[in-house]
């Protein structure tokens, strides 16, 4: 339960809107978004290799266009562009969840 607040804060209260207007265009700006996100992550029990593993799939994930492109590989399409951007968040969200979910499960 405690990772899903850490994700909702790092991703939403500590990213400000220079990072989330720029993270999809520009690699600096993604890192920085990516690394700041952590830090809610610090005050859990993780491994190193734990906090890593979110930190670059969180950048990889948000740098790309992976969200879109994978709501159109498992068929929903319609689903993403006619609820643009909320079907997009929603999406985003559950993805980062269900990795941090397996990653601290290892």
């Amino acid at each position: 339960m405690n990772y899903i607040i850490a994700h909702l804060v790092g991703d939403y209260l500590i990213q400000n809107d220079w990072m989330a207007l720029n993270k999809k265009t520009s690699s600096l700006h993604c890192a920085i978004h990516a690394t700041t996100y952590l830090i809610p992550f610090l005050f859990l029990d993780l491994a190193l290799w734990q906090l890593l593993a979110i930190g670059i799939q969180h950048f990889i994930q948000d740098r790309t266009n992976f969200v879109s492109w994978f709501m159109e590989l498992k068929g929903s399409k319609s689903f993403r562009d006619n609820l643009s951007p909320w079907s997009i968040i929603v999406t985003d969200n559950a993805l980062h969840l269900l990795f941090i979910a397996i990653i601290i499960a290892l």
